[in-house]
């Protein structure tokens, strides 16, 4: 149930970019809460297409809202490719 993470996001998020197995499972619950969910391929996407959607004053956060382990060796990994994806912008 990502219910509670709608409703945190609700006011304050710009726009909520999707990876990985569940991504549907959070985007029908946003979408119940009237939040849009974009689905990326990968996190390197979802970092690029986060990049072109801030503006200046805006902050981009990664936040797992789930395991991962159907993309990632572990919470390690993930953080490896999170920090490449935003060296590479």
């Amino acid at each position: 149930d990502f219910a509670p993470l709608a409703a945190a996001l609700k006011d304050k998020a710009r726009a909520v970019f999707l990876i990985g197995i569940d991504a549907p499972k959070i985007a029908a619950d946003l979408a119940a809460a009237g939040i849009t969910g974009e689905f990326c391929a990968d996190l390197p996407e979802a970092v690029r297409r986060a990049y072109a959607a801030a503006r200046s004053g805006d902050a981009v956060l990664l936040s797992p809202a789930c395991a991962s382990l159907d993309m990632f060796r572990g919470y390690a990994h993930r953080s490896e490719v999170f920090a490449a994806a935003v060296a590479a912008l």
